[in-house]
């Protein structure tokens, strides 16, 4: 891949009419550019610039990706430990969030924060709550993040309609992509990244054209202060940019099982160090997302420039049973939720 100075993404900000309904205020181009201390020009942390746009909005790069792309946590009861999971994003104002269905599922896989299975088959924990981690404005709110719990999870596949719907010895994963929905605060609007759906024209992601990858490299586990769910500097949670270019294309994976990663994917020469799972990837034109970060190869000098991701375009059609069995298209088509629409007529 030819060596670029980062990229540019075309991002929507959300607000509210006088209905109640959302609708898109403005769009956002973000300049994502290294910091001075990147030693690459395919992988490095974001360097946080000032952003504004019309009418009166104005806040940080950092910010403006992260109150859409999120660090998924489990904090324990006590709220005093907070261990971190992955990456996820928004694709509604309302709340629905995208993620790596494996992110979702690591307490009970390796059985910590007391996962308990219910009677209706589905799972809780008695030591942790699931959540996310949204950026404040450091402009208008003080730095730091605020934890909104996940509601509930379903993952995107006909055998897993319930939320942590198998125990470690009964997952078998048609799919790593999981749907979410995180709670909103008072006045809270959730802000989304374009999604690709039905209808849309582009490059997709065609072999041989540009993949970019945002993320979360480098998390920790943090000990916190339990009296508030704030978390204030130093900010521990780092945006990291991954660019490549599409290898493969795996669309009957979950039939041909080709390769490791549930159901349909891709390959693509993307960096995708721990942290990075569940991250959106967007295609050559860096407008929507078309993939969920699944997972990356190592070798004995660390991550390799070579990942895999789940593609989101398979998920559309799937009936979620805590949406009242409508699919992500239907809640898209619906336009009512906040979910970014670039459907385009016949011509």
């Amino acid at each position: 891949m030819t060596q670029k100075s980062g990229a540019a993404l075309l991002k929507p900000i959300f607000g509210v009419r006088g209905d109640g309904r959302f609708q898109i205020e403005s769009l956002m181009s973000l300049k994502l550019e290294p910091t001075p201390e990147s030693n690459s020009q395919v992988f490095f942390e974001i360097y946080n610039n000032l952003v504004t746009a019309q009418p009166n909005y104005i806040t940080t790069i950092n910010t403006a990706l992260g109150q859409s792309i999120v660090p998924i946590v489990a904090l324990s009861a006590d709220g005093a430990t907070m261990k971190c999971l992955g990456t996820g994003f928004f694709i509604s104002a309302d709340g629905l969030l995208l993620t790596a269905a494996h992110v979702i599922l690591d307490p009970i896989e390796r059985q910590y924060g007391a996962p308990r299975k219910l009677s209706e088959g589905g799972w809780t924990f008695d030591e942790l709550s699931l959540g996310v981690l949204i950026a404040t404005n450091p402009i208008l709110e003080g730095r730091g993040w605020a934890f909104q719990p996940i509601l509930w999870a379903s993952f995107l596949a006909n055998e897993t309609e319930s939320p942590f719907p198998a125990g470690k010895s009964e997952l078998k994963l048609t799919s790593d992509t999981a749907i979410c929905r995180v709670r909103r605060g008072r006045d809270q609007i959730h802000q989304p990244l374009s999604m690709i759906q039905s209808g849309i024209r582009g490059v997709g992601l065609l072999p041989g054209k540009r993949a970019m990858c945002i993320g979360y490299s480098g998390m920790t586990d943090l000990q916190i202060d339990p009296k508030t769910r704030t978390i204030e500097n130093p900010i521990p949670f780092k945006l990291h940019v991954s660019l490549g270019t599409v290898i493969e294309q795996f669309p009957d994976n979950g039939v041909k099982r080709d390769v490791r990663t549930p159901g349909a994917c891709f390959s693509a020469s993307l960096t995708l160090p721990p942290g990075m799972s569940g991250s959106p990837i967007f295609d050559d034109e860096m407008i929507y997302t078309h993939g969920v970060a699944s997972s990356g190869l190592e070798d004995e000098n660390g991550p390799t420039n070579f990942g895999y991701g789940s593609m989101i375009k398979y998920s559309l059609a799937i009936p979620i049973r805590f949406l009242n069995n409508m699919t992500l298209q239907e809640v898209l088509n619906s336009s009512s939720s906040g979910i970014v629409n670039l459907s385009i007529p016949d011509a």
